[in-house]
């Protein structure tokens, strides 16, 4: 429990990328792609934070876009700048933060990372992975089916793209499991596919965009 114990100035990742209120939505989604980062602080013109955008944001007001339009595409980001449709507030936590306490704030908000401010700036990010490296220096022997969600979200196989992109945003999920006929697992269907299907038509199956990468585990595998 020690490492639990630790600050989280010794995991956070120190580079936060910043955007400007004004910048595009397309452009926040190219950004978020390029540095492989599921969300994005947005600042004013004196580069205070005031708000975010995720990876969850564009999927919902790309869809939403979309239906509205009544438009072929996956997902259609308005060009519109970041500050018109940002989540105003930023939760944040200290450098002196302990790991347990900053698992806890990212439990209550069910959000995937937490900013570390000092003074007015913010100087890094702690997020699930960096809870992760905790978990595997602490070498907890917890088995993972005791702390594991269920039940898993899935989609078929041959679903309609559409279907898989709202069934993330309804089950508020950041990924689903695709299944084939049979029921076996075969890929994922994650945030990161969808957005980068943007200009694939709605209608397409899920198995010409999704990402083969999965790993099953037993649920007696230590943590």
């Amino acid at each position: 429990m020690m490492r639990f114990a630790t600050p989280v100035s010794r995991y956070m990742t120190c580079e936060v990328l910043e955007a400007p209120d004004t910048t595009p939505l397309p452009e926040v989604h190219r950004t978020l792609g390029e540095h492989a980062i599921s969300c994005v602080p947005i600042v004013d013109e004196a580069s205070r934070a005031i708000g975010v955008l995720s990876r969850t944001d564009l999927l919902r007001l790309g869809r939403f876009e979309t239906k509205t339009n009544s438009r072929g595409m996956l997902l259609t980001l308005p060009d519109v700048p970041a500050r018109d449709v940002l989540r105003p507030g930023i939760i944040t936590v200290g450098r002196t933060t302990l790991v347990v306490q900053a698992a806890s704030v990212l439990l209550k908000h069910r959000i995937h990372r937490v900013f570390v401010r000092e003074g007015d700036g913010l100087i890094g990010v702690f997020s699930t992975k960096d809870l992760l490296l905790a978990l595997v220096e602490a070498r907890d022997a917890t088995p993972i089916g005791e702390l594991m969600s269920a039940p898993a979200y899935t989609i078929p196989l041959d679903a309609p793209l559409a279907l898989a992109a709202d069934r993330l945003t309804t089950a508020q999920v950041s990924g689903l499991v695709v299944v084939d006929p049979d029921g076996w697992p075969v890929g994922m269907f994650t945030q990161t596919e969808a957005l980068l299907a943007h200009g694939v038509l709605s209608d397409s199956p899920v198995e010409d965009v999704m990402s083969p990468a999965m790993v099953c585990l037993d649920v007696r595998t230590p943590m």
